[in-house]
């Protein structure tokens, strides 16, 4: 595609986010197929085929009468992709594996809220240019894992003189089958780094769970008697929890 007129409907297009793939073929008519493309500053992909013999002027008008029809289909597709997101809830995860697949566009849950990665990781203060160098999989495991250590370090304390224990270590842990552990002869407690998915209460709630197990080394009555009495409302966020597949 030559020619100042072609140039003139490429950016009329371009200005709409519809990068033009027009090519001469074989056909009888002139056929138009648009898709989503994500190459920025273009969302959308017109793909046109034209006959051969058909002359410059015809289908630069063909392409000027199709413009309004190709900026309608992108807003419903638009439409239909945003409303697929927003019925498309992210899963709490529990490994490094299920995050293979998640990209810069993927939503994830972080302190209780849904999120788009990129979003996060640029709150985080991960610049723009850096990102697509990250291996994303590994950038939000270590998030989880910090926000974990931050969350201890803020809060061992206080529950430890709430609860009346004190444990003599306690860190973050990749686990992929319970939220916490304690080893109540060591005395050190484990916390999942998934727990950073979670609004922070349901960290409080297993490590109020983990350190209650330094009197009670069970789930007997009395150890739930135990939590009960540190954490009132601490089944509201054993619930929450529940839905995150994993146990305490």
């Amino acid at each position: 595609m030559t020619g100042f007129m072609i140039n003139e409907v490429l950016q009329v297009y371009a200005e709409q986010g519809i990068k033009l793939n027009v090519l001469p073929k074989r056909v009888k008519n002139i056929n138009f197929r648009l898709t989503a493309f994500d190459e920025p500053p273009f969302i959308s992909l017109l793909s046109v085929s034209y006959p051969i013999r058909l002359s410059k002027k015809n289908l630069v008008n063909a392409l000027l009468n199709r413009l309004d029809w190709a900026v309608d289909c992108q807003t419903k597709q638009k439409a239909k992709q945003q409303k697929k997101q927003a019925t498309k809830s992210p899963a709490h995860v529990n490994d490094i594996s299920e995050l293979a697949n998640v990209s810069l566009k993927s939503q994830v849950f972080f302190q209780g809220q849904q999120v788009v990665v990129q979003d996060l990781l640029v709150s985080q203060g991960i610049t723009p240019e850096n990102l697509i160098k990250l291996d994303i999989s590994q950038a939000l495991v270590n998030l989880y894992k910090h926000t974990v250590m931050q969350f201890i370090q803020q809060r061992q304390s206080h529950w430890e003189t709430i609860v009346g224990q004190q444990a003599h270590r306690i860190t973050p842990y990749r686990m992929k089958t319970r939220w916490g552990s304690c080893s109540t002869r060591a005395r050190t407690i484990r916390l999942s780094i998934w727990l950073a998915q979670f609004p922070t209460a349901c960290l409080d709630y297993v490590l109020v769970h983990e350190l209650c197990h330094l009197h009670e080394a069970n789930h007997s009555v009395r150890f739930w008697a135990q939590v009960a009495k540190a954490m009132p409302d601490y089944q509201l966020w054993h619930q929450q929890l529940k839905h995150g597949v994993m146990t305490v």
